[in-house]
């Protein structure tokens, strides 16, 4: 289930809930797809939240960078959703696990549950 979401330029980075916690997931606003090398699971929904919202801030930053138009603003809101996450991500001692290593362990559980069943 969607909790919330957070738009760069061209992504929109979705907060889900997931087993194993809070899943930051990246979708092309043009398309519609899901990027599936771009996914992190947290255990707090404040620090997702945080990450998704600096993610997009990142992206908007790039695309002004990209189109040489120089905007503090753009700037300000980096810093200041970078050094929120990072408090958050602190304080509640959740960095995050990168989606695809989770799909990995998964994999490798289900392989390790077949071969002990003889």
């Amino acid at each position: 289930m969607l909790m919330c979401a957070s738009e760069g330029r061209h992504w929109r980075y979705e907060v889900c809930e997931h087993d194993d916690g809070y899943l930051v997931q990246m979708r092309d606003l043009t398309t519609g797809e899901l990027d599936e090398e771009f996914s992190t699971i947290f255990r707090t929904l404040p620090v997702a939240f945080a990450y998704a919202e600096m993610s997009a801030a990142y992206e908007r930053y790039a695309a002004s960078e990209l189109d040489h138009a120089e905007d503090e603003q753009i700037e300000i809101e980096v810093e200041t959703t970078e050094r929120h996450f990072i408090d958050l991500s602190d304080r509640l001692h959740d960095s995050g696990i990168n989606g695809i290593v989770v799909q990995a362990w998964e994999r490798e559980s289900q392989r390790s549950r077949n071969a002990l069943l003889h």
